[in-house]
């Protein structure tokens, strides 16, 4: 039976740590504060808004969320992030995504919005590039906690066969350039990859962030293999009223196989909150502060 990812654990560890730091701000009359903006009435988005509310609070950041219609209009969204900006001294401003169907298509214009340097997803275009390039002083939130689990269990990497399912932008893009600068063989695929088990099969590590349940079965990976599931998905089990919340494995028949696998909710998630914050604080520290 494989070992199971702790992930509140290690968001904790990270949390108590940036709590310290963030003391240490203040001493310095510096007050950390990240901003969210949220479109829409979703009801898993306030929920993960929520989350970094709630661990934001707990180290000292100040947070403020920031709440649009589902039916307002690019043009004004826009202006409304630029003025965000210049009205607040903000270490970090995140837009929750997805965003509404009516302005999904524009996304990336959209988050080209937020100043390069209170990026902290690493979204926009020049925050994309650096990570690309290995020159961000920044880590996108979940690639970031992915590779804190592998560091966590000393996972060494050299020599390792790491498959990653998915190519978005939030995941899959970043994480490969990430990887891109480890010493592993990288395969990279997506949800309509065809025979994905032929590859996931030969990894070392496999790593989903796709979003659709029951994507990789425990048939699917090789005995001993590390898993770790990034993908969130809704659905309803069978006879139920309430949404349940599922990642991009299926983790029963996984943990009989792998060596250590991430559970869904309580995995990369709260970790992904604790990078976020990190991220903030880092931004904090190199503006705020002169040396």
């Amino acid at each position: 039976m494989a070992q199971i990812v702790d992930g509140n654990k290690i968001a904790s560890e990270i949390l108590g740590n940036l709590k310290a730091r963030v003391q240490n701000l203040k001493k310095r009359n510096v007050e950390p504060a990240l901003a969210v903006v949220i479109v829409g009435h979703d009801q898993s988005s306030h929920t993960y808004v929520k989350k970094k509310g709630e661990s934001a609070k707990k180290i000292g950041v100040d947070f403020f969320k920031f709440e649009f219609a589902a039916d307002t209009d690019k043009e004004t969204l826009m202006a409304r992030i630029k003025e965000i900006q210049e009205q607040h001294q903000l270490a970090g401003l995140i837009i929750q995504l997805p965003l509404p169907d009516r302005l999904w298509p524009d996304t990336r214009e959209i988050v080209n919005q937020i100043n390069q340097e209170i990026d902290v997803d690493c979204l926009t275009y020049q925050s994309l590039g650096r990570v690309l390039m290995g020159a961000s002083a920044l880590v996108p939130p979940t690639p970031g906690a992915i590779l804190e689990i592998l560091k966590f269990h000393q996972i060494d990497l050299t020599g390792k066969v790491v498959c990653l399912v998915g190519r978005g932008d939030l995941i899959g893009r970043p994480l490969a350039a990430m990887l891109a600068h480890e010493p592993v063989t990288l395969i990279t695929c997506g949800k309509d990859t065809k025979n994905l088990a032929s590859f996931t099969k030969q990894a070392d590590i496999v790593i989903c962030g796709v979003g659709k349940k029951d994507l990789v079965t425990g048939e699917m990976v090789k005995k001993g293999a590390v898993v770790i599931d990034a993908g969130v998905c809704f659905d309803r089990p069978d006879g139920s009223s309430q949404e349940k919340m599922y990642g991009d494995i299926n983790f029963e028949s996984i943990k009989k196989r792998a060596s250590l696998v991430t559970p869904t909710p309580g995995g990369v998630g709260p970790i992904t909150v604790a990078k976020l914050l990190e991220n903030t604080v880092k931004v904090a520290e190199r503006k705020f502060v002169i040396n």
